[in-house]
């Protein structure tokens, strides 16, 4: 079930997951979750760059379904604006909620990214799915206790998840990106810091 917790790829925002980046894995659609991976928790405004991130996908024929656990007026008022569909009050993790994005998509899970901000929601109903799981760094700590709760916990795990290292070269595929040397002692960047950062099996 640990196991289940590892994001197939980790990123600073949905920004990075272009089409290039969903083609490389693919992906030919997309769930995404609304608070803290497009916006932050308890704001009403949508940076500019993410209004331009669907507009991409949609030239790129890619489409996008918003999956949250949120509320029917939040969700709905943002599907709208941004001319998708939006499915509120899902439930995730629980596998019903992510085959009713899915439904929508009229796309297998196996071409399905899902992309945001926790782990024990996003990550871990993605990979029950068969979905490529895509983390990405949370716009805020959470306006809930439970979810701030969650994001010291979430830490904790994704420092355990290291990748594995390369016995040809003894580096992670972090270090190859960052140029990083072998046996470095610095410590893991945290997700994000590294574009596209694949969390290997």
């Amino acid at each position: 079930m640990f196991m289940m917790l590892r994001p197939d790829a980790v990123v600073a925002s949905v920004t990075e997951v272009t089409p290039e980046f969903l083609g490389e894995r693919g992906v030919r659609g997309v769930l995404v979750d609304l608070d803290d991976t497009l916006l932050a928790s308890g704001s009403d405004e949508l940076a500019p760059l993410f209004r331009s991130w669907f507009e991409l996908l949609r030239r790129a024929g890619v489409p996008v379904v918003i999956l949250s656990n949120g509320s029917h007026g939040r969700v709905g008022r943002w599907a709208r604006e941004l001319g998708v569909v939006g499915l509120p009050l899902t439930g995730k993790p629980r596998r019903r909620a992510f085959a009713r994005g899915l439904e929508h998509l009229g796309v297998p899970a196996h071409e399905t990214a899902m992309v945001g901000d926790q782990l024990f929601t996003d990550v871990l109903g993605a990979n029950l799915t068969g979905m490529v799981s895509v983390l990405v760094t949370p716009l805020s700590p959470g306006k809930l206790l439970h979810t701030r709760t969650l994001r010291r916990l979430e830490r904790i795990i994704l420092k355990r998840l290291r990748p594995v290292r390369d016995p040809a070269t003894d580096q992670t595929p972090t270090d190859r990106a960052t140029n990083r040397p072998p046996n470095d002692q610095t410590a893991y960047p945290t997700p994000g810091t590294c574009k596209g950062e694949l969390w290997p099996s």
